[in-house]
């Protein structure tokens, strides 16, 4: 189980599963399959990282809190029924 991301503790990671994917200027396509919402040291914002299936991370967002890292990820990834798992 990661607990670190790009120097971030990992607070919660979704299960696998398919939330779309990105396109890079060589036309390489990553899927998203993971979403993980992580802080760095404490402080009082929280990412939400779009991860590859090892965590690599894919891309990010930055919230005021953790409900808002969760309503943005529903919203932002159309999924109704996204389960987190704590560490």
């Amino acid at each position: 189980m990661v607990r670190e991301i790009d120097g971030a503790k990992v607070i919660e990671f979704t299960a696998l599963s398919n939330y779309g994917d990105v396109e890079y200027n060589n036309q390489e396509i990553v899927i998203i399959k993971r979403l993980v919402i992580c802080n760095y040291d404490n402080k009082q914002q929280y990412y939400l990282f779009a991860c590859d299936d090892s965590f690599n991370v894919l891309g990010d967002t930055v919230h005021n809190s953790i409900e808002e890292a969760k309503t943005f990820a529903i919203s932002y990834y159309n999924e109704d029924d996204i389960r987190w798992i704590a560490i």
